[in-house]
């Protein structure tokens, strides 16, 4: 009898949420459509940021001496765009110019000494494109300076490669046109999967608790020969079928974001195999299910529709928490005890399962506590269906 409820109030809720047509573009169109959208203007923007520094790097050269021959050097780069400016200080940091250079006017007398001499490089360090120039801009005066010290040795009859000893390969371990996309994923992957974990269920859990109180839909439904525990068990379901459907939506949208080309996540599609993919699914899974057994209790104890969002907004900042605190750690490199931690143990798993690490301790550490979690949101869950002063609780 008891099983036989539960399977009608879990159909009965089900079909209620999804006749609701802002539902299913809230819980599915939007994750659906939003990562191919989001990460693919991001990686579009990055690039593009990329290309406009390096195409035209605009900069203020101050040359005291008038002719100094690294001046001449930056001048003949095709890509470097020398802008005049009264006050260089102000330029960089309105934006005007990306970076200015003071050459002294003894470097040209201090070169032929073979004495080393100190010029100043002025960029801004809160701007993404200034920061980028400082980079090419010393590349370009570490060029100039090996030419010196190349026309130092030669005079001396000396070949430059006794000043490379060593000479470095490099092989990577993945693929480099996957790399980067494989560590953008390991950083947004996680963190989306438990924003959706959280949110997910959150409108199904407000609305099967307090929205039932709300529309005086509880009390009748108490009345039936249904048992309490059936219907709990029928809601906690429903809601968190609904709240794995909007995450399983997400996950599709990150998947096509990972095949756009020029995307965030461009060349790592190639990078999770199925194994990982119904691991990390498995994960989101039973954290919907922890978020959603809390927000039905919750949900439960409060009067309104209303009550319960104001009381159920606060668990996405609180979990924010933790998510944030792993949220730069290295897979390779991740300690035992945050495998201890609410939430972080999840994302540093999922972080791990990209990288293709399979720590068993950790996975029995982490689903363990996983299953901790469960069961004591259920029965807090439990707890509040059952006590009569909540129920009715105006």
């Amino acid at each position: 009898m008891g099983n036989k409820v539960t399977w009608l109030v879990f159909k009965k809720e089900l079909m209620d949420t999804f006749r609701d047509r802002k539902t299913l573009i809230i819980s599915i169109l939007i994750p659906l459509i939003l990562f191919p959208v989001l990460f693919g203007v991001i990686g579009k923007s990055m690039d593009k940021t990329e290309k406009a520094v390096e195409n035209n790097l605009k900069i203020a050269v101050s040359d005291e001496a008038g002719q100094s021959n690294l001046a001449k050097f930056l001048k003949a780069q095709k890509n470097i765009n020398i802008i005049e400016s009264n006050n260089t200080d102000e330029d960089v940091k309105s934006g005007k110019i990306l970076a200015a250079l003071y050459i002294p006017k003894n470097l040209e007398e201090g070169i032929s000494k073979e004495n080393t001499v100190n010029i100043q490089l002025t960029y801004d360090n809160s701007s993404q494109q200034s920061q980028m120039a400082m980079s090419a801009l010393k590349s370009y005066i570490e060029a100039y300076s090996k030419e010196i010290v190349s026309e130092r040795l030669s005079k001396r009859n000396i070949s430059g490669d006794i000043l490379n000893p060593i000479s470095v390969e490099l092989k990577t371990s993945v693929k480099e046109s996957e790399g980067f996309g494989k560590y953008m994923l390991s950083l947004m992957l996680p963190l989306m999967l438990v924003i959706y974990s959280v949110s997910g269920p959150m409108g199904a859990a407000v609305d099967l608790g307090a929205g039932e109180k709300e529309r005086g839909t509880l009390e009748p439904l108490l009345t039936t020969q249904a048992g309490r525990m059936s219907l709990l068990w029928g809601k906690f379901l429903a809601i968190t079928t609904l709240g794995l459907i909007t995450t399983l939506a997400s996950l599709i949208g990150l998947f096509i974001a990972m095949q756009q080309k020029g995307g965030l996540f461009n060349g790592a599609s190639g990078s999770l195999d199925t194994g990982v993919i119904l691991l990390i699914g498995l994960v989101t899974l039973l954290l919907t299910m922890v978020f959603g057994a809390l927000e039905l209790a919750v949900s439960i104890y409060a009067r309104s529709f209303k009550e319960a969002q104001t009381y159920i907004s606060p668990l996405m900042i609180i979990s924010f928490v933790p998510t944030y605190a792993t949220y730069m750690l290295d897979a390779k490199s991740i300690e035992t005890y945050y495998f201890h931690i609410p939430l972080a143990n999840a994302v540093c798993l999922l972080k791990e399962f990209i990288a293709g690490i399979y720590n068993y301790t950790h996975i029995a550490i982490t689903f363990g506590w996983i299953a901790v979690y469960i069961l004591a949101s259920v029965l807090f869950a439990r707890y509040m269906f059952s006590r009569e002063e909540v129920i009715f609780r105006t």
